[in-house]
């Protein structure tokens, strides 16, 4: 006979995730909802982004969920530029309160 689990009996043997895990998350996920509003401010299927970008709408998909693995900043930069926009990095001592289009990383 199999052994099922409950959902919430795994959950709770399983630790906690870290407060640096969980914000790694969040930005991850907010760097993805960006890339969506962008691309469908543009008017774009993932599958038009892809093609712009020269590569999968799986990708495209995969970004927009939050990443999976860190975002490179060139993969970045390829989105940027097949959305006719600017990836700007930025190493300031203090953070500007509100920058339109942006997502704070660090």
């Amino acid at each position: 006979m199999a052994n099922y689990s409950r959902w919430s009996e795994v959950r709770a043997e399983r630790p906690a995730p870290s407060e640096e895990t969980r914000a790694s998350v969040e930005q991850d996920l907010a760097l993805g909802q960006l890339i969506y509003d962008l691309r469908t401010e543009a008017g774009l299927s993932q599958r038009e982004l892809a093609s712009r970008m020269g590569t999968t709408q799986s990708v495209i998909s995969r970004l927009e969920e939050g990443g999976g693995a860190r975002n490179r900043i060139d993969t970045l930069a390829r989105v940027a530029t097949a959305l006719g926009r600017h990836l700007v990095l930025s190493f300031p001592e203090e953070v500007p309160g509100d920058m339109k289009d942006s997502v704070q990383v660090a």
